[in-house]
């Protein structure tokens, strides 16, 4: 029987192993493919620039055959784009995990660079605690988050925020397919208005906003993430497939 080929995208400073919890039981008849990309850092990932978040995106969907793309944080954004461009991708659904999301220009002020210039160590810092749980001390944590801060770089933080400040102007009206949109209610990254404002936006919305979580919520709350993510796939299951075969599937993309 044919299963499901659903590609996992981690954002700009994660890794695959944040998916791990969730993946540990994967739903039946679903291949989860974890893809780890390179991400670049060095102010080159623009529209039709060398790397152009979408064209990875695009690049990861046709190197695993994926049916389905679940993307987190800069993934999400970087999966917005390109479903906005391609809109015949031959992907059945896909999946925002945190995305990054306002609708009007006016709705970016020079507040919303100073949060996110100031604060931007905290996400990294975040990440660490939830993938390290308590074996890291704090301390520990908040200068493991600043070094993977510096190896970022100001290039790597205005492709992040440069793609976050696009978000206006992306036709997401036109993405027809259906979306299911996954946000934490404590999320101070990603906030969950910017969530609710990009399901609004969809056709084929769907929202789910989960309580007591922050900005990683398939290693936070896998069991919870695991069920919506299986109640869609599972509504996914009846549409047709599209014409043609997959190609071989590969865990790694690297910039050329």
């Amino acid at each position: 029987m044919t299963r499901l080929r659903v590609a996992l995208l981690h954002g700009l400073a994660g890794s695959t192993a944040l998916w791990q919890p969730w993946c540990a039981q994967p739903p039946d008849g679903v291949e989860l493919l974890p893809v780890d990309i390179d991400w670049p850092v060095d102010g080159s990932a623009h529209p039709e620039g060398p790397g152009d978040p979408a064209k990875l995106v695009a690049r990861a969907v046709r190197t695993t055959g994926a049916e389905v793309v679940v993307a987190h944080s800069f993934a999400a954004n970087a999966l917005l784009e390109f479903l906005v461009r391609e809109h015949d991708s031959g992907l059945r659904g896909a999946v925002l995990v945190s995305p990054f999301y306002r609708p009007r220009q006016r709705d970016f002020d020079w507040s919303a660079i100073s949060y996110y210039f100031n604060r931007f160590h905290l996400i990294l810092e975040e990440g660490l605690s939830v993938s390290s749980g308590d074996r890291l001390p704090p301390a520990t944590r908040e200068s493991m988050a600043l070094r993977v801060r510096e190896r970022i770089g100001p290039y790597g933080w205005m492709d992040f925020f440069g793609a976050y400040l696009r978000t206006p102007h992306l036709a997401v009206h036109r993405v027809r397919l259906p979306v299911l949109t996954v946000a934490g209610e404590n999320d101070f990254a990603a906030r969950p208005t910017d969530a609710a404002a990009l399901d609004r936006a969809l056709p084929a919305g769907r929202l789910e906003l989960l309580p007591s979580c922050g900005h990683f919520p398939m290693a936070e709350q896998p069991a919870r993430f695991g069920e919506l993510l299986t109640d869609f796939l599972g509504s996914l299951t009846a549409a047709p497939h599209p014409p043609g075969g997959p190609p071989p599937a590969i865990t790694s993309l690297e910039m050329t």
